[in-house]
C-alpha cells in the first residue's frame, strides 16, 4: 500500500511511504477446495533471519517452516470476507512482520481479518512483489535511551497503523487482496496489538484513532503523549525469572493511570523478550535443541506452551474487544 499522501521520513530518495502488509482471513474447510505448503517467509527476509541465528551458531529454521493455507475456494467464500472484524498485528523493532505469521494464522482462524504490518526502513527487511527490497538501519540506530529518534518513529507507525485501517474499508483496495470480495471490511470498530515497540505502537494508535477500540501491547515500553482512553487494554508482560511488568517499567505506570476502562495486566512466567514471537514455536517443531543462547533468547517454557497460552489471551481479548464476548482466559 502506498501512502500518498505522505513522503516517507526515513526514505533516503523521499519517496511516499510504503506499506507491505500481509492479510489472514478464516475459511470454512468445507469452503476450502485445495490447501497448500507455502514458505513460511519469503527467501530474502530468509536468508536474513537465517544469516542473524547463524551468528550465535543457532541452526537456521526459517527456511524450514511451511504454513499450511487454503490456496482454492469455493467461488462463494471469499464475498463477504468483509464481515469479519479487522485486528492489525505492528511488530517489534527491526522484526519482519513474517515472525508473527503463525500467531495471525492462530488468531484469524478464530474469526478475525489479521493485518502485519512491515514498517518500511526500520524492518530489518521488507520485500515488495516486484522484487525489489529495502533494508532498515542498523538495530544500534534505535538507542533506547534517544526519546525524540523513539517518538518520530512511533508517530510514523501510528500513522501507517490508521492508513492501513482506512485503505481496507475501500472495496477497490480489499479486492485486491480478496479477489472476489463485495464489500470492503468495517473501519469503525478494530483492534491492534503488538509486540515490543509494536506493542508501544498498538497503545499510541488506540490513543490517536476512535476507530480503534482495543489495544494490547505486548512487552513493549510505552513512549509518546499519553491520552485518556476507556476503550479496553492489556498489559502483557513477563514474570519470574526475568519480570517486566508494571512495578518495574516506569513507562507502565504513567500509562495505567490514562486507561480509564477496562485494563489488566498479565505475566508470563519463564519467559524472555523474544518468547512473544512465532520463533519459541518454530524451534520447538522443528525439533531444535534447547541451549544456553536460545534459553537467553526465549526463556525456559516450552515453545508449544508459550504460544498456546500467548495467543488463548490475545483471542480472549479480541472476543471482548470486538465481539463482547467474555472469557474465563482473561
Amino acid at each position: 500500500l502506498t501512502d500518498e499522501a505522505r513522503v516517507d521520513p526515513y526514505d533516503p530518495a523521499q519517496g511516499k511511504r510504503n506499506i507491505m502488509i500481509s492479510l489472514f482471513y478464516p475459511i470454512k474447510r468445507s469452503a476450502c477446495m485445495q490447501t497448500s505448503q507455502v514458505p513460511y517467509m519469503p527467501p530474502k527476509t530468509t536468508a536474513f533471519l537465517d544469516a542473524g541465528l547463524a551468528q550465535y551458531r543457532i541452526p537456521r529454521i526459517f527456511g524450514s517452516i511451511k504454513l499450511q493455507i487454503c490456496t482454492e475456494v469455493v467461488e462463494e467464500a471469499s464475498k463477504d470476507v468483509g464481515k469479519f472484524p479487522v485486528v492489525l498485528l505492528s511488530p517489534g523493532l527491526t522484526f519482519t512482520r513474517h515472525q508473527y505469521n503463525a500467531m495471525a494464522q492462530k488468531l484469524a482462524s478464530t474469526g478475525y481479518a489479521v493485518v502485519t504490518i512491515d514498517h518500511a526502513f526500520e524492518t530489518i527487511i521488507v520485500e515488495y512483489p516486484d522484487g525489489t527490497h529495502t533494508t532498515g538501519k542498523p538495530p544500534t540506530h534505535w538507542d533506547p535511551q534517544d526519546k525524540e529518534k523513539h517518538e518520530a518513529l512511533l508517530s510514523t507507525r501510528a500513522e501507517d497503523a490508521r492508513f492501513v485501517l482506512t485503505q481496507l474499508g475501500d472495496l477497490n483496495v480489499v479486492k485486491k487482496l480478496v479477489p472476489g470480495a463485495t464489500f470492503p471490511f468495517s473501519i469503525d470498530k478494530a483492534a491492534i496489538f503488538g509486540h515490543s515497540f509494536g506493542g508501544t505502537t498498538a497503545i499510541s494508535t488506540l490513543m490517536r484513532d476512535s476507530r480503534f477500540v482495543g489495544a494490547i501491547n505486548i512487552d513493549g515500553s510505552q513512549y509518546g503523549p499519553l491520552y485518556d482512553t476507556t476503550h479496553p487494554v492489556l498489559l502483557f508482560g513477563r514474570g519470574e525469572p526475568s519480570p517486566r511488568n508494571r512495578s518495574n517499567n516506569p513507562t507502565w505506570q504513567p500509562l495505567w493511570a490514562h486507561l480509564k476502562g477496562w485494563k489488566k495486566e498479565v505475566n508470563l512466567k519463564n519467559c524472555e523478550h523474544t518468547t512473544f514471537c512465532d520463533t519459541p514455536l518454530l524451534t520447538k517443531l522443528s525439533g531444535m535443541q534447547s541451549m544456553p543462547v536460545m534459553e537467553k533468547m526465549l526463556g525456559t517454557i516450552d515453545g508449544e506452551r508459550a504460544f498456546e497460552v500467548v495467543m488463548g489471551i490475545v483471542i480472549a481479548f479480541m472476543d471482548k474487544a470486538l465481539k463482547g464476548v467474555e472469557s474465563s482466559g482473561l
